[in-house]
């Protein structure tokens, strides 16, 4: 016996009763009851899961609830003993290779129902002359209903023959048997037919814009296109922004808001300045409501790497700055959440919506509203880097702490203009360079989080009561000081591979040359 399960397809035209007719003129065949039970299928918003080539499944049949792990498509499919019942988060599992495994797979994202299947089952068991089971088979129906109200639609019959320790003659003769009906052996792929089935797809959540602009394209309808995108994205993280477990869904509903501000705003003169300034003081009282919200988010999430040379007994001693943490998080929260459930912010968004849907022409017509989006794209992109390298060169060990955030905001803005127009240019190109910008955004976000948190723990130390914290705390405070410190010492170095006269000459030839020739 070389292996102690088979698994084979079973021919959905045909009814398994005449299956176990057949058995039963060969083998000692009990019947049991036929069974019911649910395979449910978790995973993030984004299937990292699938992606990964992971599963995760609860398995319910009325009495029993059992989780199944697999942690990469090559691994066996292992219950995890002790669960019950499937976390939203990674870290809400004990310490342990299965939490360490699904962090690593879906980091801070949340777990949610995907897909389930009903599967019918009539359990087999084949018998000895003694009476004792010496195989198990059994004999499924896999249902898919992809609406409620909607008739279920069978995905698949498959047969599942299980040894049983001590009967290896037993199993060989079954197996001889399935083989004679000549079955293909069966994978386990009903995740893949439901989702066939369901018309789902596993890359229609994205927070990429996702734009095919033609170079010829008029700036008003290249515009309006990006910001449309945009509040796409910004609308389908809002309902998990106001649920707040998945940090990562306000993090996209940010950018969002913060892309449509700097596309409002650097993009000039394409939308009459009226409009402009209406729908850039909202979007920028949005970015300044949900700042607490994603400082809170990060700081916790950092917070125990923070805390992790303290020693044991000052770690133990920052719980009342985790509740301070929480207690600001879940204040911000909460003034988000009745920002965006009131009636006033639904229509802005419904205007604004109305206003990007528009085709008709701009009247009157702005200076660049009518400019090919590839010129424009080419003028922003290259003063917005002549910015950045101006800001950069002029930052020496002596400058103060602003000038990097300046250089910040600046880069942040040139990296969002070259994302809008990226689809006008040679994507491999384009893609190095936004990549040669993300090592020093990198260096400079990191920069401006230790500033952040450190105020932060500031605030604390002012506001708090409990001494032994507040010790902790001003440890932490100077730890954070030196890795800034550090941070900023290989800033030079960041800068110097930013800008390299390859990457200068890079920028000319895609945004320059291309123009003017």
């Amino acid at each position: 016996m070389a292996n102690n399960q088979l698994d084979f397809v079973f021919p959905d035209k045909q009814g398994f009763a005449e299956l176990i007719h057949s058995l039963r003129n060969g083998f000692s065949i009990r019947q049991s009851p036929a069974a019911v039970y649910y395979r449910t299928f978790y995973d993030t918003v984004d299937w990292l899961l699938r992606t990964a080539g992971s599963a995760l499944e609860l398995h319910e049949d009325g009495q029993s609830q059992k989780l199944y792990w697999r942690a990469h498509k090559d691994a066996p499919l292992r219950i995890q003993l002790g669960l019950k019942q499937v976390p939203q988060l990674a870290k809400q599992l004990p310490a342990g290779e299965f939490r360490q495994q699904l962090a690593s797979v879906i980091s801070v994202r949340e777990l949610n129902p995907r897909i389930q299947i009903k599967v019918k089952r009539i359990p087999l068991a084949v018998l000895n002359k003694n009476e004792k089971v010496v195989v198990r088979i059994n004999l499924d129906e896999n249902w898919f209903y992809p609406v409620k109200t909607r008739a279920g639609t069978l995905l698949g019959k498959r047969i599942c023959v299980k040894a049983v320790k001590g009967y290896d003659e037993a199993f060989d003769q079954v197996e001889a048997f399935f083989h004679e009906m000549d079955l293909r052996p069966s994978q386990d792929n009903m995740m893949k037919l439901a989702l066939a089935e369901s018309k789902s797809s596993t890359i229609e959540y994205s927070t990429k814009l996702k734009l095919l602009l033609d170079p010829e394209m008029p700036a008003e309808e290249a515009l309006k296109a990006i910001l449309l995108r945009l509040l796409e994205i910004m609308e389908q993280n809002t309902a998990g922004a106001i649920k707040g477990t998945d940090i990562e869904f306000m993090h996209d509903y940010r950018v969002s808001i913060r892309k449509t501000r700097s596309a409002l705003t650097l993009i000039k003169r394409v939308f009459p300045k009226k409009t402009v300034k209406k729908y850039s003081k909202f979007f920028s009282g949005l970015g300044k409501l949900t700042n607490p919200v994603r400082d809170m988010d990060v700081f916790l999430l950092k917070l125990e790497s923070y805390a992790e040379k303290l020693g044991k007994s000052k770690q133990e001693q920052l719980q009342p700055l985790r509740q301070y943490l929480q207690d600001n998080r879940d204040e911000a929260q909460q003034a988000y959440v009745d920002t965006v459930t009131s009636a006033e912010y639904r229509q802005v968004l419904k205007d604004w919506r109305d206003y990007l849907e528009n085709t008709d022409p701009i009247e009157p017509p702005q200076k660049n509203s009518r400019k090919p989006v590839s010129q424009l794209a080419n003028e922003l992109i290259w003063s917005t880097y002549q910015v950045a390298l101006k800001e950069g060169n002029a930052i020496t060990d002596e400058t103060e702490a602003e000038a990097l955030h300046e250089l910040r905001k600046t880069c942040k803005k040139l990296r969002y203009l070259m994302e809008f127009f990226q689809s006008l240019y040679p994507a491999k190109k384009i893609r190095e360079l936004i990549n040669a910008l993300k090592g020093l955004q990198d260096n400079l976000g990191d920069f401006n989080d230790y500033h952040v948190h450190m105020d932060i723990l500031k605030g604390f130390n002012e506001a708090g009561t409990d001494e032994a914290a507040i010790k902790a705390s001003t440890k932490m405070i100077s730890r954070l000081d030196k890795k800034q410190h550090a941070t900023r010492n290989s800033f030079a170095e960041r800068f110097r591979a930013f800008s390299s006269q390859e990457n200068q000459n890079e920028f000319r030839e895609l945004f320059v040359v291309s123009h003017d020739g």
